[in-house]
């Protein structure tokens, strides 16, 4: 005749219990680190808009007028990535031709300079982000949450 055990069952259970009460702690840790890293990139993609905006603005005005009107009423947030890449090569052009030591253009420079170093801040971001989403079980929770990998502006 067959008896049952308690003792074990009641252990097997908790045992059970615990190991699924650390999965779902992880799982909160592991989205929770996933949804900042996320914010962190949108933060600085959304500077870097701003920037990218700001120059246009100011280019379009002057040594750049006629690259950079098809872009001067276009919303810039909202532009592919292709199309933004294609935007920083014509911005590099017109900085070109300007003269950095000509005090009516110093505010250009700046805004420029904020630009690339918000670029690069973000291209930061974007590598830490794509490397954590491939990374188990990082990447487990990114095909859930819908994150996918971010492109980078920088020559690589």
């Amino acid at each position: 005749m067959f008896l049952f055990n308690w003792t074990l069952f009641f252990e097997i259970m908790v045992l059970v219990i615990f190991l699924l009460g650390l999965i779902v702690v992880g799982s909160v840790f592991v989205i929770r680190s996933l949804q900042a890293s996320y914010k962190d990139l949108y933060k600085y993609q959304s500077k870097f808009d701003i920037e990218l905006r700001k120059i246009v603005n100011l280019l379009s005005k002057g040594a750049g007028k006629s690259e950079l009107e098809d872009y001067n009423s276009r919303n810039i947030k909202k532009l592919p990535f292709d199309d933004k890449k294609t935007l920083l090569s014509i911005i590099e052009e017109v900085k070109e031709r300007i003269d950095d030591d000509d005090p009516d253009y110093e505010y250009i420079m700046r805004t420029y300079e904020n630009l690339q170093e918000n670029r690069r801040i973000r291209d930061k971001k974007a590598v830490q982000f794509n490397q954590r989403i491939y990374i188990f079980p990082f990447n487990v929770y990114a095909k859930i949450l819908g994150y996918t990998p971010y492109d980078i502006y920088s020559k690589q």
